[in-house]
């Protein structure tokens, strides 16, 4: 959530630390602060809130309160003060009508007449700035305000294009569409919850408004919205229709109905202080609530929470940090009884309480004091024991473990919400992946100096009706690499150590000349079970340097060169590397032999296959060419030499 510095501190008479000593004691005891940055003559927090704390702190407020607990200073209610405002009588006997009280679990709706569109003033305008939001006109701005302010979305609609004073929250009955207020036509079903007037649909419900009611310059009398929708109906509306916006952020992270009414109180003292005119009318709050939000006391003891935290803090203690959270609680026997806050949906059971009191009282205070309890010994995983002793079986015979997709392009299960068009299913095998992996590191082999690519997989497939891990082994040898047993007798010898050293015959379920894949679980159903973890994977040495991947092209080079008798493949190479310098990211003495000439001298050719590659730019023919001009007039250079 983006977060303004000096939005904050009016919530506070003092002013707060500096803003990155504020950042460090938000991450430090309540949410992290990913990054600060200047805008303007403010400060932007990016404050990542955790679900938990979504209900309450997806505002300023929510931001200021934990603040103010965690530097025991007073918070105000409101970040400023507002005018107050006069009931009057409205021509527009607004009725509201709730289909079902599951989905829609308050609605509020209240008609102002005669109010004047424009722009903001430059306060509410910078505020909404500052923390990325496009300042639109005087009454979309204050509903942004609000939802920035205490986290309730809002919303307001020209009462003028309404047919008739009824607004009807309800399911969608027959398939329809609707045009958003950003030029978006989605299609309606009847899982999709709408706003309806006159059995057309205003909005999305808790996602988007439309553009049959929208506010535009000749709007005079609206209708505003102040509502609480069913959490999970929001999430998967928003999914389906791949429309997720700050109001339905909020509300699919859940929020208390009771906050719906502190809002429209809010918002209609603003517009009336930014939008109203001499002949403003506010009519009464239209306010449906089904079934009113309970209230939740919970209770604790001092010797609940030592006997949780360890920590002796005494009731005083615990008394003045639930003033600090703005807590009202009381004395009730050898428990401090709290009233949870209605927006505080996180604090349910007294460990809650708990973890409340030790984000105010310090972290930083816990200790250790573990007392040491019997361990007992674990039972032996099947399944788990078998992938790692086939892991290392193959391994010993040089194969590397790669991880691919569980989604493909094709399979038996479609995806619901896909990721990309290519991956719309659960793969229903791994050797179809599995092609595309081994012939990609082929590619790749005289870049990672592997001259036959030898991998593996184990991996979940899902069917139709049942889902099964599956393992798949495949060797792949670069054309340009000679000299090496054929792929499909590498992959057929590294199957009979298998079977061998499991014991059983395996059958393949699907396999290609150089590949193979067999169902996991059946093997594993025909080995005995383990009884001791016994498996022991090679570990990488200890010199073992890792860096990073060039993301240029590479380019290859051959170089051969005949030596007089007797000179090592070190020196040749010495010379090779001096030359090509940095360019050089991968060299393989591919090919030696000796040769008698007529004069009766000998002479050892050695062949070397050069890779060459730059991390900052593609190398050009050029670079290439002087590159090995350099390494052939040095080779050549030296007496008895002749690069061939």
């Amino acid at each position: 959530m983006k977060v303004s510095y000096k939005w904050l501190n009016e919530y506070f008479d003092g002013k707060l630390p500096k803003v990155e000593k504020a950042a460090e004691i938000l991450t430090m005891n309540s949410s992290e602060v990913d990054a600060v940055e200047k805008v303007g003559n403010d400060y932007l927090l990016d404050v990542k809130i955790l679900p938990n704390m979504a209900h309450s702190c997806l505002c300023h407020r929510g931001i200021a309160q934990e603040f103010g607990a965690l530097l025991d200073l007073k918070t105000k209610k409101y970040c400023r003060d507002f005018e107050d405002y006069k009931i009057g009588d409205v021509s527009k006997n607004l009725k509201v009508v709730i289909e079902n009280p599951a989905d829609c679990r308050r609605y509020i709706g209240r008609v102002i007449e005669n109010v004047r569109i424009g722009s903001s003033p430059k306060w509410l305008e910078e505020k909404l700035e500052t923390i990325g939001q496009r300042s639109i006109n005087n009454l979309v701005d204050a509903t942004n305000f609000v939802m920035n302010e205490i986290g309730q979305p809002m919303h307001v609609f020209d009462a003028d294009k309404l047919v008739g004073d009824t607004i009807e929250i309800k399911r969608v009955k027959v398939c329809d569409q609707i045009k958003t207020l950003d030029g978006r036509f989605v299609d309606l079903d009847e899982s999709v919850l709408t706003i309806s007037n006159n059995n057309k649909s205003l909005a999305i419900a808790g996602i988007k408004g439309g553009v049959i009611a929208e506010i535009d310059e000749n709007t005079k009398n609206i209708v505003l919205e102040s509502a609480n929708f069913n959490p999970t109906l929001i999430r998967k509306t928003s999914q389906r229709i791949k429309i997720q916006t700050d109001a339905s952020k909020r509300y699919e992270n859940d929020l208390t109905p009771e906050l719906a009414g502190e809002a429209m109180d809010i918002l209609t003292k603003l517009i009336v202080e930014i939008a109203g005119t001499k002949n403003t009318k506010v009519g009464e709050m239209v306010d449906m609530y089904p079934v009113p939000a309970e209230k939740v006391n919970l209770g604790i003891s001092a010797k609940e929470v030592e006997k949780v935290l360890g920590l002796k803090i005494s009731e005083k203690e615990i008394e003045k940090i639930f003033k600090c959270l703005n807590f009202n609680s009381k004395k009730d026997g050898d428990k401090i009884v709290v009233e949870v806050p209605a927006e505080r949906l996180d604090l349910r059971i007294k460990e809650d309480l708990i973890e409340e009191i030790l984000k105010v009282y310090g972290y930083d205070k816990l200790k250790d004091n573990t007392s040491l309890v019997p361990v007992t010994k674990g039972q032996i995983n099947k399944s788990f024991y078998y992938a790692n002793k086939i892991k290392e079986l193959l391994s010993n015979e040089g194969f590397s473990e790669i991880y691919g997709y569980a989604f493909a392009e094709k399979g038996d299960v479609e995806l619901a919400n896909s990721v990309a068009p290519d991956k719309k299913f659960l793969r229903a095998n791994l050797i179809d992946g599995f092609k595309n992996y081994l012939e990609f590191n082929t590619r790749y082999s005289e870049l990672v100096a592997m001259p036959q690519i030898k991998i593996f997989e184990i991996g979940k497939v899902f069917g139709v009706s049942e889902e099964y891990n599956s393992l798949v082994i495949g060797v792949q040898t670069p054309v340009s690499t000679k000299g090496l047993k054929k792929d499909k007798d590498v992959l057929e010898a590294v199957i009979t150590i298998l079977e061998r050293e499991l014991g059983i015959k395996l059958e393949k379920i699907n396999n290609a000349e150089n590949i193979a894949e067999f169902n996991f679980d059946e093997i594993v159903a025909k080995l005995s079970e383990p009884k001791t973890y016994d498996i022991k994977l090679p570990m990488a040495e200890a010199d073992m340097r890792f860096k990073k991947i060039s993301i240029y092209p590479f380019s290859v080079r051959d170089v051969a060169v005949f030596t007089p008798e007797g000179t090592k493949q070190e020196d040749v190479w010495a010379i090779i590397e001096k030359e090509a310098g940095v360019l050089l990211v991968k060299d393989r003495l591919f090919d030696v032999f000796t040769k008698k000439f007529p004069d009766g001298s000998a002479k050892t050719s050695y062949a070397f296959r050069l890779v060459l590659q730059s991390y900052d730019h593609t190398l050009s023919e050029d670079e290439i060419i002087g590159v090995m001009t350099r390494i052939i007039t040095a080779l050549n250079s030296q007496t008895g030499w002749q690069v061939r």
